[in-house]
């Protein structure tokens, strides 16, 4: 049975990401605390490849391509996001667009506002392959944007997705079919360039944080590439399976890049500030005569 969890609210300051946290505690007395994000503990692992293509390309240049990326994999996220929770991703190019502005408010009004539009061809390119591999797994249940925190190792984050899954075989990756044995799966959604082994420790962590909130034990990850070169299959789309062992495997070498971390940070904290969402010229009164 899950822990009963009060709030789980991400707060963000520019490249750090921590989690407030306000849950029943085995006392039943609620606590509120600050957690680093799994992310944040993974930023300390050394990234040459990184450096060098900040010298190739220059310091300015790489953090231009570096927003409109993550700008651009925030929006794959959301369509995903809205499409999983029953919503409705339009795809809308402004230069030559498939609905008018009636057309549009009628798609709004018959989905209560859960609508996401994709102005580019090449993102809803990339949403519809995520949508063919959820066809093909046909989950059981599929829970999105689920936040997940470890209370004794004071960290969280944020899972894609989390499947339950039936037992079989799934043509999601390649020519050749990915045999998923049934339960829990976490999924994990990469619109970069590359997967890499930090990926796969973060999806990791993910799975023990939830399980420490009392989800079921996880049968394994999935970590879906967008950006991939593979033909076959689902074109452009690699799944990358976690087993069960080799996410244990992961874990261990989260930990140990965690213990680096927390002796670095030890006493790390968010920044917290609050910024107005809305901000109005105030107009100077007049009185009349």
């Amino acid at each position: 049975m899950k822990k009963k969890t009060l709030e789980v609210k991400m707060i963000d300051w520019f490249d750090d990401h921590w989690y407030r946290i306000r849950y029943l505690n085995e006392e039943r007395l609620e606590v509120e605390e600050y957690f680093a994000s799994v992310t944040t503990k993974l930023g300390v692992l050394a990234k040459p490849y990184l450096l060098k293509w900040y010298g190739d390309v220059g310091t300015q240049e790489a953090r231009r391509k570096m927003r409109e990326a993550g700008d651009r994999g925030t929006r794959i996220h959301y369509a995903w996001y809205v499409w999983t929770q029953g919503g409705a991703v339009v795809y809308q190019n402004p230069r030559t667009p498939a609905y008018d502005k009636e057309e549009l408010d009628e798609i709004f009004k018959r989905f209560n506002g859960n609508v996401w539009v994709l102005e580019n061809q090449d993102e809803h390119y990339d949403f519809l392959k995520l949508v063919q591999m959820h066809e093909l797994l046909s989950p059981v249940k599929t829970e999105a944007e689920v936040k997940v925190y470890n209370v004794e190792h004071k960290e969280a984050g944020t899972s894609d997705n989390i499947f339950d899954i039936k037992e079989g075989e799934y043509n999601i990756s390649g020519s050749k079919p990915v045999k998923l044995s049934g339960g829990l799966w976490l999924g994990d959604l990469k619109t970069g360039a590359q997967v890499s082994k930090e990926h796969f420790m973060q999806v990791s962590a993910y799975i023990h944080c939830a399980e420490s909130m009392g989800y079921e034990k996880f049968q394994g990850a999935l970590i879906y590439h967008t950006a991939a070169s593979i033909k076959s299959g689902i074109e452009g789309l690699k799944v990358h399976v976690l087993t069960r062992e080799e996410v244990d495997q992961c874990y261990a070498d989260f930990r140990d890049i965690s213990r680096v971390w927390e002796r670095q940070e030890k006493d790390a904290k968010p920044t917290i500030r609050q910024l107005p969402c809305l901000v109005v010229m105030k107009k100077e009164e007049t009185k009349s005569a």
